[in-house]
């Protein structure tokens, strides 16, 4: 039998006085098992010896997922190593060691419970009982949950590396508009005068071929600086309602020579809404996804897009506000995107594939040109199956017309004498457009800055017919400098210049029917059509 350890022996006591105490500790050990049992924390205690159960309550075997009768007859050994996770059993059984080596008397671990093949956490203190010649006698251990707070933490620290990321993504945005926006009046500038040069050139001259050589290299460096601009959410968009199932018919034999042969190409196009985006910017994306899908398909496959009409309540969507939408699906049957390759996708020159297949900049432009449209992107993908991307587009509504972002056709005239104000930061795009008005004889003002553009308009003695201003400036924008000049001047017409602006959705909704956008870079052509086709309309 067991030692039972008192505290105190009084040999004074009667045998009247001994039984009324044995009969009070018989009290005061039930109402202590009774307590135990009633506690929301599992408890057990084990003896050294018998290595049995001495008690274990109703929380405990609920823990382990075992019936309480059942656990008292069991081996406590047994049950330790079935419900202990087998890489926490190392750590435990040293603590244990050394706990009936007497080197400690107590410890606390966090471990892993495994019930019904899934594990949770669980943190562990267990003390050591001796008796009176110091032997371990009881184990009693205490065991609370951590799941739940485990989970928490995940979440806050999934939470706050998505924040880190997006802080991360942003400043790399801010700096991809800002040298989109730089290297796009480089682009007018050598663009514009290389045109220049082509017209002054005879037409057996050897030096055509190399300007138009200068040109297309041009051309295709501003296809890089759309795509920074797009994922950097900075472009300027020309948002129109449109039907999304015509766009994909139309683009439909392009698509299917882009894949190739090998590729099955089908479509289910449901959706009955049209969608309010730039629809250009929308070609681009399903061309982004379709060369992407295409790539996942080496040897061949198949690829589906679908439309359809989706609504979200207030609880509906995790990604997206209430409201009404289109969702456009590709889905192809490629190699699949990996969990830890799919949290990537969408960062800017991210790329597995090799290094002349791609910038790395597609996803991330798609992702730019949704988010800047009021979308989502979704995406789905197992390995060796397939992978779907999911984009939600906003439904058109009744919103007001759109700025008109580009002039429409009108011939040049041979000559004009209207003034027009050129406010630029950029010399030398300021200095372009002056050389290719001043061939149409219009009489042309230059200013580097929103504040000189108004002391040049009070000054100058006739009325200003045009102004031709960047959007973004240093000091006043240049959509804060036309408002000031048309207050003045309610005639004053206005062209925007510009590939990039701080606030395009700003924008879209402060341009009014005054107002009309030329997006840079830009050919001197296209300058002289827009100012003719805007100063024409009296």
């Amino acid at each position: 039998m067991e030692p039972r350890v008192t505290p105190l022996e009084n040999p004074a006591l009667s045998r009247a006085d001994e039984r009324a105490s044995l009969a009070d500790e018989s009290v005061e050990l039930s109402l202590l098992r009774e307590a135990v049992q009633a506690m929301p924390i599992a408890a057990m205690c084990v003896g050294a010896k018998s290595g049995r159960y001495a008690f274990l309550n109703q929380a405990f075997a609920e823990l382990i997922g075992r019936p309480h009768e059942e656990l008292l007859s069991a081996d406590p050994y047994e049950v330790w190593i079935t419900a202990t996770h087998p890489d926490d059993v190392a750590v435990e059984r040293e603590a244990l060691e050394r706990l009936a080596g007497g080197e400690i008397s107590r410890y606390r671990l966090e471990k892993r419970l495994v019930r019904d093949g899934e594990a949770r956490w669980v943190v562990v203190d267990l003390s050591g009982v001796r008796d009176a010649e110091g032997r371990l006698s009881h184990v009693i251990a205490y065991f609370r949950e951590l799941s739940e707070q485990r989970e928490a933490t995940a979440t806050r620290e999934r939470l706050e590396a998505q924040l880190r990321q997006a802080q991360k993504l942003g400043s790399l945005g801010k700096l991809a508009g800002g040298v989109a926006h730089d290297f796009n009046n480089r682009l007018v500038i050598i663009m514009g005068y290389t045109e220049l040069i082509k017209r002054g050139l005879p037409a057996d001259s050897p030096l055509l071929s190399h300007a138009d050589m200068v040109l297309t290299s041009a051309q295709r460096a501003s296809e890089l600086t759309r795509q920074l601009l797009a994922y950097s959410q900075r472009q300027v968009l020309s948002p129109q309602s449109f039907d999304l199932n015509q766009t994909v018919e139309r683009m439909r034999r392009l698509l299917e020579r882009l894949i190739g042969d090998d590729v099955e190409f089908t479509s289910e196009l449901r959706a009955q809404h049209p969608i309010f985006s730039d629809p250009g910017q929308i070609e681009q994306v399903i061309m982004n996804l379709v060369i992407n899908a295409r790539d996942a398909m080496p040897t061949g496959g198949k690829l589906l897009i679908e439309t359809r009409d989706v609504s979200f309540g207030l609880r509906d969507s995790s990604f997206l506000p209430p409201g009404d939408y289109v969702v456009m699906s590709t889905t192809d049957t490629g190699t699949g995107i990996s969990a830890d390759v799919l949290s990537q996708i969408f960062e800017p020159f991210f790329t597995t594939k090799e290094l002349h297949m791609g910038s790395g900049l597609g996803l991330s432009t798609v992702e730019g040109i949704v988010k800047q449209s009021g979308g989502s992107v979704q995406v789905r993908s197992r390995v060796g199956v397939g992978t779907t991307f999911d984009i939600y587009l906003p439904r058109a509504r009744e919103l007001p017309a759109p700025p008109r972002y580009a002039a429409e056709s009108a011939p040049p005239r041979e000559l004009a004498f209207e003034t027009v104000l050129v406010c630029d930061d950029d010399e030398g795009v300021r200095q372009l457009i002056a050389d290719v008005l001043g061939f149409r004889a219009y009489s042309v003002l230059q200013a580097n800055s929103g504040a000189q553009a108004l002391e040049l308009s009070k000054r100058h003695p006739d009325r200003i017919h045009l102004l031709i201003t960047d959007l973004v400036m240093p000091g006043l924008s240049g959509v804060a400098l036309a408002r000031e000049l048309r207050a003045r001047d309610p005639s004053l017409k206005v062209l925007y210049i510009s590939g990039y602006s701080d606030d395009p959705a700003g924008l879209t909704a402060t341009l009014g029917e005054h107002a009309h956008f030329l997006a840079k870079p830009f050919l001197p052509g296209d300058l002289t059509q827009a100012v003719c086709s805007i100063l024409e309309k009296r």
